[in-house]
């Protein structure tokens, strides 16, 4: 079902910030940090949520307004999306100098990966908390029938699914290493 899917990607994305927030604390520490594993996971971030996971939640978001009306912790969502996905390509873009030896001082960083790690974590925490549960309480069984033939996408997940792609050997060899990591 959807909502279930939906549900197990974000507790993928949840592993992954948590990642994060571990690179967070050593560099707090001033500690060294894996630069191209913390851009497997920005790029994961970026990809998956913009092709696969996003548009999914879109197609859920569009019918509940078109069937139970707007609300207003649903009907920005579209909107967050596309600023959230902004501010992902924005930090992106800073680990990918960093990775290209560009001078990006170290408390700069520090302050937007945090930034990056909170932007994405409000988020989840806004759908999980307060949008999906409205979702279920309101959506019957046709409701979830139709979203779902609304979705003809694939989810093979290229991190956690049976396929692992070339660019995320390392991230999926760090995920596999510790399969309970939350923020």
């Amino acid at each position: 079902m959807m909502i279930e899917r939906i549900r197990r990607e974000h507790g993928y994305m949840v592993r992954l910030l948590a990642i994060l927030n571990r690179k967070l604390h050593l560099l707090e520490r001033e500690e060294p940090v894996n630069y191209s594993l913390i851009k497997e996971i920005v790029d994961y971030l970026t990809v998956h949520s913009e092709k696969i996971h996003h548009p999914k939640e879109d197609i859920l978001y569009r019918y509940f307004i078109e069937h139970y009306g707007q609300q207003v912790t649903i009907s920005n969502l579209e909107i967050e999306h596309h600023e959230l996905s902004d501010k992902t390509h924005d930090f992106l873009a800073i680990v990918e100098m960093i990775l290209q030896d560009a001078v990006v001082p170290h408390e700069i960083f520090s302050t937007k990966l945090a930034e990056f790690i909170r932007n994405q974590k409000q988020h989840l925490d806004l759908e999980e908390q307060s949008v999906l549960p409205l979702i279920e309480k309101k959506f019957t069984t046709a409701d979830w029938q139709a979203v779902e033939a609304l979705w003809t996408e694939v989810d093979d997940d290229p991190v956690f699914g049976d396929t692992i792609a070339d660019q995320y050997k390392q991230l999926a060899d760090r995920v596999r290493q510790n399969e309970n990591e939350s923020v």
